[in-house]
């Protein structure tokens, strides 16, 4: 049913024209085969064990608990499957086997089935369960920093932020190949990540929206603080290219059932969580705030998407209340820099 703003009001995944999920599952899973194919080079049976585990833990969550209720399984629509996938390509390859196993089980069914299953999670389901882990086993998750080669870039580089020394060790171009660096197993190469995202965009599987205001946020804000603390400009695509930010942004924020419907939703979406990884990052406890934002931003996706004020186009009044936060945020960046 349509509602006066212009949009349908229905129970998401929202899909245009004659695209279904299955198909778009389809098109994750194939956009995803470069960067898993990759990861499995990589880390070899390592990799292997924690993708088949985060498998066997959700897709067999998912199972019992339509077995148990007696209800169709989901199995054929490749939900389970990709939030499965996605989950193990944001765990560091030193995770251990059964805490890849528990945040799979509570993820699935805190993070989807106790909601009522596909379409009904609030929160996307890989991200819930990395968070889960992180908070309740995040000491095993940990590289040490007093090995540069096992270290990431970021756990490296969030004692001093805007200092750029680190990129003796990590220059941009192994950020952005992949080659070379420690981290989740799946968010390594910026290359294989971003032909993925230009696959999902060509299938008309991905919105272009979320991912640019996302990363074009987080580009904005680190260019301001490079340009505040005198900061080499390689700081900025430094920022984009270490942690999970093209991950997240492509594969994670896109995820049509826990973002917002329509366009100018979108990118206030992506602006929200460029400004929260980016504050985390630079403020926060944590090296890395990609999953936390995601999170974070699938909260308000209902008050984005709550009919009395969503619009499908920018108004006049929503460009200049869009632009005044943007200016404040980056006041507020510069002064606490």
């Amino acid at each position: 049913m349509a509602s006066k703003t212009g949009f349908i009001r229905k129970t998401s995944p929202y899909v245009r024209g004659e695209a279904n999920v299955k198909r778009m599952m389809l098109d994750v899973l194939i956009a995803l085969a470069p960067v898993t194919i990759f990861t499995i080079y990589k880390y070899e049976w390592t990799a292997v064990w924690i993708i088949a585990v985060a498998i066997i833990s959700m897709v067999g969550t998912e199972l019992v608990y339509y077995k148990l209720k007696k209800e169709p399984f989901t199995l054929k629509n490749g939900s389970a499957l990709i939030s499965a996938l996605i989950y193990a390509l944001i765990l560091p390859d030193i995770t251990p086997l059964w805490i890849v196993f528990l945040g799979g089980v509570f993820g699935m069914y805190f993070g989807k089935l106790v909601f009522g299953g596909l379409g009904a999670n609030i929160f996307n389901v890989a991200g819930f369960a990395r968070v889960f882990i992180v908070i309740s086993f995040g000491a095993y998750l940990v590289y040490d920093l007093d090995t540069v080669a096992g270290a990431t870039a970021l756990g490296i580089v969030k004692e001093a932020p805007f200092n750029m020394m680190v990129l003796d060790n990590y220059p941009l171009w192994k950020l952005f190949t992949g080659v070379g660096e420690a981290g989740s197993i799946g968010e390594l190469s910026g290359l294989l990540i971003l032909i993925g995202g230009i696959y999902l965009f060509i299938r008309r599987s991905l919105d272009w929206r979320i991912p640019v205001s996302y990363i074009g946020t987080v580009l904005v804000l680190a260019t301001v603080g490079a340009l505040v603390t005198g900061a080499d400009m390689s700081y900025p695509l430094f920022t984009i290219l270490s942690g999970g930010i093209l991950f997240g942004a492509i594969f994670m924020a896109t995820d049509p059932i826990t973002s917002p419907v329509t366009g100018p939703g979108r990118i206030y979406y992506g602006f929200g969580l460029g400004v929260i990884t980016y504050f985390i990052r630079v403020f926060g406890a944590l090296p890395e705030g990609v999953v936390f934002a995601i999170l974070i931003m699938n909260m308000f996706v209902p008050a984005l998407d709550y009919y009395k004020w969503a619009n499908s186009k920018f108004t006049k009044r929503s460009v200049i209340v869009f632009s005044v936060v943007a200016l404040l945020t980056i006041g507020l960046l510069i002064v606490g820099v």
